[in-house]
Formats: C-alpha cells, structure tokens, sequence
C-alpha cells in the first residue's frame, strides 16, 4: 500500500513538473521573439546568446529535425489559437514534447533499475507512461486553447461597446481599432494582445484584408473571425458598421447567455449527486439512529429479563 501510495505522489509531482516546465517554456516564446528578430536584424553576427535562446534555439532545431518537410496543420492550428503566433513557436512545442515523453521514460528506467538490469516489463512501462506523456502534452495544449477561447469570448462584448461608442464619436475604422488596441490592455488582456498585433501589422504595410484575416486567426475563435469579417466586408464593400456592430453584439450576449444558462443547467444534476453522497448518509443516521439505539436498548433488557429467569429456574 506504501509502495502504490509512493509511485502515485511520485507521478503526480512529475505530472505537475511537465506541464510547469511546458507552460513555462511556451509562454517565454512570445516575449524572446521580439528580442531575437531585433538581436538577428541589428545584431546579425551577435556570438554570445543568452541561456534561454540557447534552450529556445535547441528546441527549436529538434522540432525541425523530427517534423522535416512536413507540418502538422492541426498541431500549428493549436498552437496559433493558444496564442503562440510565432513561426517557431510549433517547433519548440514539437521538441518540448518529445524531450518530455524522452524523460518520463527515462526515469521510470532509473526508478524500476535496481542494480540487477532491467526486463522486459520495466521497459514496457516506460515506453506507455512515454506516450501517455506524448498525449498529455497535446491535451494540455487543447486545454489551454479552451481557456484562452473562453477568455477571449468574455472579453469581446465589453470591446464591441468600446468599438461602438468609438465609433458613434465619428473616428474611422482604423482609428478605432488604434484606440480600442490601446484601452483594452487591462479591461481585455488577452484580446488587447490580438489587436494590438494587428495594428503592428497594419503599421508593417500589410493590406487591411490580410490584416484582419490574420486578426480572426489570432482570435482563433468562431466570434472572432465572423467580426473581422464583418469589419472586412464593412471597409470594401460599404455600410454602416455602428449597426453591424450592435447587432453582432446583441447575437454574441444572447449566446453568451444561453451558454451560462446551459452551464448552470448542468450544475443541478452536480448538485444532486453531492446531496447523494454527503447529505444523504448524514440524514439516514439521524433518522435511524435513534431507532436503532432504542432497539438495542430493548434488546439488552430483554437479554437481561431472560438470564434472570433462566438464573432463577
């Protein structure tokens, strides 16, 4: 019992371990990116690299050299809506999660050796636990698009009231979206990072249908791509966007509040198995406990009546 007890705290800290040293990893990808594309361009022949473009560089190479010419288009999918835009950033994910698996093996092999070699069953364990981290990693990742989907979907109505009351004031198109870019980095976190690219990108020369294409990209959800259709179709083929605007809105808060209604829906039925199993025995013990307790006290005193009678024959 000791031993189960053991390996199941020692897997889950090694669980916990991976998926911090991922998250880690990945979320340092966006903010080295900037810096490397400065460092390459201003700084070509730069020799001393600091330690975490070393790891990023190395773990970018790895996944080059086990994707080659092919790419995984539902992995870059993923990794392009969990926020990582980078061009390396499918890479590094790639050789992250095969160093993972690679070290999950491994140190199921240096936990099961015990001086006399391994068998057959110890390599077979490492190889599954391996591939169940193999797995994992992209079931993180999946989570994480989740999260930042659900994010982004609360964030969007209070940043279509600002782009409505910015243009009900009369500004173009573009300087809304620099002014809706520049208030909405406390309000809409995460959306304010996707609009703020967006006006780099408008800033770099890019076209203004291939900037908000790549901005519903960015969004990576099905709200944030219909809007910068809507804004597309509003800039080259005319319209007034203020009710557009509105009216998305107003579809974008009645589905929101559909879905909370579905999910407090669901919560009932949550409830009721929590009732079952916590409530329910407490309630049975008080209803039949003192019944119980009566009938044990009836029961001594007949025993008692009895060994009286038979101890006075």
């Amino acid at each position: 019992m000791i031993e189960t007890l053991t390996w199941m705290v020692a897997l889950t800290a090694l669980a916990t371990g991976g998926t911090v040293m991922v998250a880690s990893i990945l979320s340092l990808v966006r903010r080295q990116e900037v810096t490397a594309r400065l460092s390459r361009l201003f700084i070509p022949n730069r020799e001393n690299m600091t330690a975490l473009d070393a790891v990023l560089h190395f773990l970018e190479q790895l996944g080059r050299r086990i994707e080659g010419a092919r790419v995984n288009q539902e992995l870059r999918t993923l990794v392009l809506q969990a926020g990582f835009f980078q061009s390396s950033s499918l890479y590094i994910f790639v050789g992250v999660r095969y160093l993972l698996a690679a070290f999950v093996a491994l140190s199921i092999l240096a936990l099961r050796y015990d001086g006399e070699g391994l068998d057959l069953a110890d390599l077979l364990l490492a190889v599954l636990f391996g591939y169940l981290f193999y797995r994992y990693a992209v079931i993180a990742l999946k989570t994480y698009v989740e999260r930042r989907a659900t994010a982004i979907r609360r964030e969007l109505p209070p940043v279509l009231d600002i782009m409505l009351m910015a243009l009900d004031a009369g500004v173009s198109i573009d300087q809304c979206m620099r002014y809706v870019a520049g208030v909405t980095g406390d309000t809409a976190p995460v959306t304010g990072v996707v609009l703020r690219r967006h006006v780099a990108d408008i800033d770099a020369g890019m076209p203004y249908d291939a900037a908000l294409e790549r901005l519903g990209q960015r969004l990576g959800i099905d709200e944030g791509r219909d809007l910068a259709a809507t804004i597309s179709q509003a800039l080259y083929q005319g319209g007034e966007l203020g009710t557009t605007l509105r009216r998305f809105a107003a579809d974008l808060t009645d589905k929101r509040m559909a879905t909370v209604r579905e999910q407090v829906g669901r919560k009932a039925p949550h409830l009721t198995l929590v009732m079952i199993l916590f409530f329910m025995p407490v309630l049975l013990v008080i209803l039949v406990g003192p019944a119980v307790v009566t009938l044990q006290g009836a029961l001594e005193t007949a025993g008692e009546r009895l060994g009286n009678r038979g101890g006075g024959s």
